[in-house]
């Protein structure tokens, strides 16, 4: 019992060092972090293209911290802590604490986890708190089940379902695998799941609702499915398989890389795995299955392009899973080798991200004050409206002007009334402009005078680069209406 509350304290340290750093460092924020300033002010049934829960958690953050840096860090340190601990409390329920302590720190050999997560992550990361909390209840109910088990497991579901679209894939993949796992399948409570359905359906009911009534907003990023293919002269269904293979080999190279490691130190018993234990099993299956799953809906669907982070649902129980089987039988000392590699790793990224953030010309070194300032030059006197192609300017000129309003790039996100101008950010924006502001109800009849300016941004550590950042400045007649 010792070594798992030793366990919890050093991966809360750890996140807690990390939201320190990322605090006192501050600068520009990345595109996910920006559109938390523009999308999660206020609580709203949705937002948009993404599901709401994370941005209702950071709106609480906002609430309580105010809108500034601590709080965007301090949200996903958090969450990312509690992804860490309830699938370790789950793993330790039905595996040994020490092979539970392995399997969590799978976690950390997924770089869109513990350096993506960690640097740009928003809903992602809402989503992972969420499959650890399904999972979490889940082993619970393998160890001891209890009739509040139904309940919690239909909690973490509905917010599953509001943390991120391809969440379901997790839950769906876990009860399909554990059929196939006799020891596992016998201790799920699989008649209190209507209990479950329900309220997770309690939760999910408003959003949902929200979603489909506002579906122009909803599907308002569909098209990153089909970006051009990196393949050409494939098939557009085998170049969408191919980029589906390599994604996930990318995603999986460095847990694949430590564990034959590891492995390979066992000399002549490097292949003698042994009988995999049902928990591993039971995770691997589910991995493997929704890896099948993903597969078909890229075919079926036509798809181009796929990220590693969308793949998440799958990769998380596959390597958690594949951890377990591969360590389950190596020595003491294989095995507090490997834990020396995790902390290296971990202390790697805390550098590696102090490191990011203080050199170089990044986007989080961007001076966007600078260009907070030349636009507020520029500006007549009343309420302004600030538009751009993604969220990386309009977010972070919402974090420096939070007087200016902040229009996400969506469907019918139209100025308050009363606003005299509206400022457009961006090259493409300005080349746009009349379509850009019809898509957020501004006609040409409404608008009184168009000036083009740019300001020459400079980057925090970089002393000769710099960036030249056009905006257009469109003033209206008698104010937004």
């Amino acid at each position: 019992m010792r070594q798992d509350r030793l366990f919890i304290w050093i991966i809360a340290a750890y996140f807690a060092a990390h939201t320190v750093l990322r605090t006192i460092l501050g600068g520009s924020f990345e595109v996910d972090e920006a559109e938390m300033f523009v999308m999660a002010q206020e609580v709203h049934l949705g937002y948009g293209p993404q599901a709401p829960l994370y941005n209702w958690v950071q709106a609480g953050a906002f609430a309580l911290f105010g809108a500034n840096t601590f709080a965007v860090a301090a949200t996903k340190n958090l969450l990312l802590f509690v992804t860490y601990a309830l699938f370790f409390d789950g793993l330790r329920r039905v595996i040994p604490p020490q092979t539970a302590v392995l399997g969590t720190l799978a976690l950390l050999l997924l770089p869109n986890v513990s350096w993506e997560g960690q640097r740009a992550g928003s809903h992602s990361i809402a989503m992972l708190t969420t499959m650890a909390a399904t999972f979490w209840v889940m082993a619970r109910q393998i160890e001891t089940p209890k009739p509040w088990h139904p309940i919690a497991l239909g909690v973490a579901l509905g917010l599953g379902g509001i943390a991120k679209f391809n969440f379901w894939l997790f839950p769906l993949t876990l009860f399909l695998s554990a059929l196939t796992v006799p020891s596992i399948r016998a201790r799920l409570m699989w008649r209190t799941l209507w209990h479950t359905g329900l309220v997770a359906a309690l939760i999910l009911i408003a959003p949902m609702a929200w979603m489909i009534l506002h579906s122009d907003q909803t599907m308002a990023s569909a098209y990153k499915f089909y970006y051009p293919p990196k393949y050409e002269t494939l098939p557009t269904w085998l170049a969408g398989l191919v980029e589906y293979g390599v994604q996930t080999l990318a995603a999986l190279a460095l847990l694949l890389l430590v564990l034959i490691g590891a492995r390979l130190a066992q000399g002549r018993a490097a292949l003698r795995f042994g009988p995999a234990m049902p928990v591993s099993l039971w995770l691997m299956r589910a991995g493997m299955i929704g890896l099948g799953f993903g597969a078909l809906a890229v075919v079926a669907f036509g798809v181009t392009d796929v990220q590693p982070r969308w793949l998440l649902p799958m990769l998380m129980p596959l390597s958690i899973g594949l951890m377990i089987w591969v360590m389950q039988n190596l020595g003491p000392r294989t095995k507090r080798a490997l834990l020396g590699v995790c902390a290296a790793l971990a202390v790697l990224i805390l550098a590696a991200m102090a490191d990011t953030r203080l050199r170089g010309a990044g986007s989080d070194s961007m001076r966007v004050d600078v260009l907070a300032q030349a636009i507020a030059a520029d500006l007549p006197e009343g309420p302004v409206a600030v538009i751009s192609g993604n969220y990386y300017f309009v977010g972070n000129l919402k974090y420096h002007r939070p007087d200016w309003q902040a229009l996400a790039p969506l469907p019918n996100r139209v100025p308050a009334p009363g606003t005299v101008a509206v400022v457009l950010v961006g090259g493409d924006m300005i080349a746009r402009s009349e379509a850009v502001l019809a898509e957020h109800g501004i006609t040409p009849e409404t608008v009184a005078k168009v000036t083009e300016h740019s300001a020459i941004l400079p980057y925090r550590f970089e002393d000769v680069k710099t960036i030249d950042v056009p905006y257009a400045i469109v003033e209206l007649k008698n104010g937004a209406e």
